[in-house]
């Protein structure tokens, strides 16, 4: 297993995740859920789950609390509130939610299998306009292989 994965798994001992058609089901039924996308700008706006807020892991600190230019007051003021982190494939939300936990947020959750998980299950996206993603075409750009100049030799 390598750092990374490490990472995941040690930070999957604290943090709880929710299943996709879990989440689905929640999302019906808890208006007070915020659904908090950190994937970079360009994956946000091909396909994310409807009503999702949108905060870039790189400024997710920042976001969190009062008095920064990152500062998302939805998400400063939620210390309570119930969330859900959303990532690609579950790795970057779990350590994302293993953060906001040491910031002191009590019901912080991560998506497991991510957005991946989330179209594997036929589960409705949308994209920056608002618009339905096409199952399939998601598909395709989620399980693109890993190029060969970022594999180890």
């Amino acid at each position: 297993m390598d750092q990374y994965q490490q990472l995941v798994e040690a930070a999957l001992q604290t943090v709880d995740e929710v299943f996709p058609w879990d989440l689905e089901e929640e999302i019906e039924t808890t208006s007070s859920l915020i659904l908090l996308d950190i994937r970079e700008a360009h994956e946000f706006e091909m396909m994310h789950i409807k009503n999702s807020l949108h905060v870039p892991r790189g400024v997710l600190e920042g976001a969190c609390v009062w008095n920064y230019d990152d500062t998302v007051p939805e998400l400063a003021k939620a210390r309570n509130q119930n969330i859900i982190v959303i990532c690609r494939s579950g790795n970057r939300s779990a350590l994302a939610a293993q953060t906001m936990q040491l910031m002191g947020f009590e019901n912080v959750r991560s998506l497991k299998m991510g957005i991946k998980g989330w179209n594997d299950n036929d589960i409705e996206m949308v994209d920056a306009n608002q618009q339905i993603v096409d199952i399939d075409k998601a598909d395709k750009w989620l399980n693109m292989a890993v190029s060969a100049d970022k594999l180890q030799p």
